[in-house]
């Protein structure tokens, strides 16, 4: 993972890995019906200490066993609207854009490797102050199998 502190504190993260993928918006008891959201993992605590101290909402599992490191993630949220954001799917050679409507594919597939940047929003409500992680643009490179790769090659020879 390779994490970039850009402008307007813009968090420019290359090569990580993400988890609770709920680009769908569906409900449960973790999340309202409609939400899209996922998680980045924190892999160290050098790190998750850096944005802590920048004011980012680390969440910090403790460890399930003793000896192990403590479980760090960051929650993004997804919102849809003329800003953004730009995600791209990369699978094999083709690159398509992901619209509101065809995004929730990402709950399902394998994915190889994310490229992301998240905007910061922060707020005050009642006297209290946060910060959250909106996902501004991401790269997605999936996972593909042999079989996957041979039929996308059959079915566009040509590119």
């Amino acid at each position: 993972m390779e994490l970039t502190f850009a402008p307007k504190d813009i968090l420019q993260v290359n090569d990580t890995r993400i988890i609770y993928r709920n680009f769908r918006g569906e409900g449960s008891k973790f999340n309202r019906e409609g939400d899209r959201n996922f998680a980045m993992i924190i892999p160290t605590q050098d790190l998750a200490d850096e944005l802590i101290s920048r004011g980012w909402n680390v969440k910090i599992k403790d460890p399930r066993e003793e000896g192990e490191e403590p479980f760090m993630y960051l929650p993004i949220k997804v919102k849809f609207n003329d800003r953004g954001p730009q995600i791209y799917l990369v699978t094999g050679d083709r690159t398509n854009r992901l619209g509101e409507d065809v995004v929730s594919m990402l709950d399902d597939i394998d994915i190889r490797s994310v490229d992301l940047d998240i905007r910061p929003y922060d707020w005050e409500v009642n006297g209290k102050t946060g910060r959250t992680a909106y996902l501004q643009a991401m790269e997605v490179t999936q996972e593909i199998d042999r079989f996957t790769a041979r039929m996308a090659e059959e079915e566009h020879p040509e590119e």
